[in-house]
């Protein structure tokens, strides 16, 4: 998406688009989530790396929206930045985040159509396509294959348990052995006093 961005008929929506996936990969957001995005939800100088106030969280069953700030983690601060400094201004002034060409927000059937548009222009067969939710559960997984904490990844996904924070953990197939290796490379590091992980 990165490397189309220059060669796009129609530079703001590629970039925009390229920000957006950004987004919903790096924070874990649902669609929705994305699309309610407001300029203000974007808080750059909040904790170590910024974090994105998520006013509209999924709440359960009838209580409402669930607010939640999410850190901008793996330079999602960055992309933002370059995004507001730099693509914002190509689309109408207005609050919403990721607007469309009118101004407005993106509905999240849009945004599951863009994705889909974007596999097809690339030649991706159908087997291997995607969904925006699998970009949720993709951030998930990675975070916690990177040692991040259930209770962590919990809560940065917006999940009411770290049950159903699991059943969005897809572990690779080298998982066990990529943990144990990193668990004897901490021993030895522990035993000589030296750094193995370098």
């Amino acid at each position: 998406m990165k490397q189309r961005i220059a060669t796009a008929r129609k530079y703001g929506p590629a970039a925009r688009d390229y920000a957006m996936f950004r987004t919903l990969y790096h924070a874990g957001l649902r669609s929705e989530e994305a699309s309610l995005l407001e300029r203000p939800d974007v808080h750059f100088s909040r904790g170590p790396f910024g974090k994105l106030h998520v006013r509209f969280g999924k709440g359960a069953h009838t209580s409402g929206p669930r607010p939640r700030w999410v850190p901008m983690l793996d330079g999602l601060d960055l992309v933002l930045r370059r995004f507001l400094e730099d693509v914002r201004s190509k689309f109408p002034d207005s609050p919403v985040l990721f607007a469309v060409e009118s101004g407005g927000a993106l509905h999240r059937g849009t945004i599951r159509n863009r994705l889909r548009y974007l596999m097809e222009l690339e030649g991706r067969p159908p087997a291997e396509r995607f969904s925006p939710y699998a970009l949720r559960r993709a951030c998930a997984t990675h975070n916690y294959e990177r040692g991040v904490d259930l209770v962590a990844i919990q809560q940065m996904l917006g999940h009411w348990t770290v049950s159903s924070t699991m059943r969005y953990v897809r572990p690779s197939a080298t998982f066990i052995e990529d943990a144990y290796q990193r668990a004897v490379a901490s021993t030895l590091a522990e035993l000589t006093g030296k750094d193995t992980t370098a």
